[in-house]
């Protein structure tokens, strides 16, 4: 049976991931609106920046219309994730629209995109939010985005869920701000205590991006590691850089017994790939990005191979409701999704949700259904709002085998 490991503090605990599952089906059937499984009455809606109008959505009696905004790089250094994004919101808004939409209207995006870069975010921010319609927004996703993103934001009062997972934005102090994935004070905590308490680290080796998502994982490691009293060797790098020679070769001279790797797409690529080249021989374990199908998609598969990563969303998942869902999305798009695509989909659902809780569709009315939101089902875990806004307190350790990430075990913590 597989289990999910739940994390207090450092210590760690066993629970029967079947009674989990219907302790949270059991809240769902009480609290949930909607549903997901609907692989038949899946169609096209009216979605904004989608040309096509749905059969079933048409066929509906709308009384208006609720728009949902979605700050996404849909051009700039990471162009798929956006695309993964809208697709997998776009799923869900015409699922929800198939089945009457929300307080009987019919639910609407519309898109920005802010090419994942901190100077253009701002615009991208402000174009929604400044259309009264916008009840609340989808991302923006990075970490430096949010913070770019995060006072225009606050200043319009309106709810926005991200993918930002740096600590730093605990302290931000903003309250409209939701994030839909584990902290990296829960993710890279993981990870540093897997390379010690599993892997036997008597010295452990840090690659990371200077930005904030890399500087956040970094702290949190070395926080543990300085706590557990196990030695570690720090090397970063930049956005955009090209050759990590030089930051590789001092982790190998100093005879790390593990590394743990955090950082984006493209340097997870280029940061395998030169690992297999220098010959670094040691177990590796990396943030999402290793985990995901675009990152796998720049590296061969001897370069990779055993390599660990912390995550939330994986297709390899065995349980139903991921495996249902990817099944539909290959279906209706003919690729496999990754955790944009599943992530931004749950999340399109948990906004309707909230909507519905409040009753209406007002911005402070949401955020407010946000923040006391608890045991909703998502694909990567159960959304429960804790006193930072967080809503998702658990993360998935796999291990990446012929190129497919294999999931090891879930690590759950307690929520605050």
């Amino acid at each position: 049976m597989k289990k999910v490991e739940t994390m207090s503090a450092h210590g760690a605990t066993t629970i029967s991931k079947s009674w989990f599952r219907k302790i949270t089906a059991l809240v769902m059937a009480l609290c949930l609106t909607f549903s997901y499984g609907c692989a038949g009455n899946s169609q096209s809606s009216d979605v904004s920046g989608s040309p096509s109008t749905a059969n079933s959505a048409a066929e509906q009696k709308f009384d208006g219309k609720i728009t949902i905004g979605v700050s996404a790089g849909i051009t700039g250094s990471i162009p798929m994730a956006g695309e993964r994004t809208l697709q997998g919101v776009k799923m869900a808004v015409e699922e929800i629209n198939a089945k009457g939409g929300v307080l009987g209207k019919e639910l609407v995006i519309e898109v920005a995109d802010d090419q994942s870069n901190q100077s253009v975010v701002i615009n991208a921010v402000n174009k929604l939010a400044s259309n009264p319609d916008v009840v609340a927004i989808i991302g923006p996703h990075l970490s430096g985005s949010v913070m770019a993103a995060s006072d225009t934001l606050k200043k319009a009062k309106v709810p926005f869920l991200s993918q930002g997972t740096s600590p730093k934005l605990r302290t931000i102090g903003n309250e409209y701000l939701f994030k839909i994935r584990p902290c990296d004070a829960i993710s890279a905590e993981v990870a540093a205590k897997y390379a010690v308490e599993d892997l036997g680290a008597k010295k452990v080796g840090i690659s990371y991006n200077n930005n904030d998502f890399g500087v956040g994982g970094k702290g949190v490691i070395e926080a543990y590691l300085t706590k557990v009293g196990v030695p570690f060797v720090s090397e970063g790098h930049n956005s955009g850089d090209k050759d990590l020679t030089g930051q590789i070769m001092k982790l190998k001279n100093e005879n790390v017994d593990v590394v743990i790797s955090w950082t984006d797409d493209a340097e997870s690529a280029l940061t395998a790939r030169q690992f297999y080249e220098l010959n670094l021989n040691k177990p590796v374990i990396t943030s999402t990005a290793t985990s995901t199908q675009q990152v796998l998609d720049l590296i061969d598969e001897k370069a990779v191979e055993g390599f660990y990563s912390v995550c939330d969303f994986v297709i390899t998942d065995p349980s139903e409701e991921v495996q249902d869902f990817a099944k539909r999305f290959k279906e209706k798009y003919g690729i496999a999704p990754d955790q944009y695509a599943g992530n931004n989909y749950s999340v399109t659902y948990l906004i309707a949700d909230a909507i519905t809780r409040a009753g209406k569709a007002d911005r402070e009315a949401i955020r407010e259904a946000l923040a006391s939101t608890k045991d909703v089902s998502g694909l990567s875990g159960t959304y429960h709002a804790d006193s930072n806004n967080e809503l998702i307190h658990e993360c998935k350790l796999v291990q990446i085998k012929s190129k497919v990430p294999q999931v090891i075990k879930t690590i759950s913590v307690d929520v605050k």
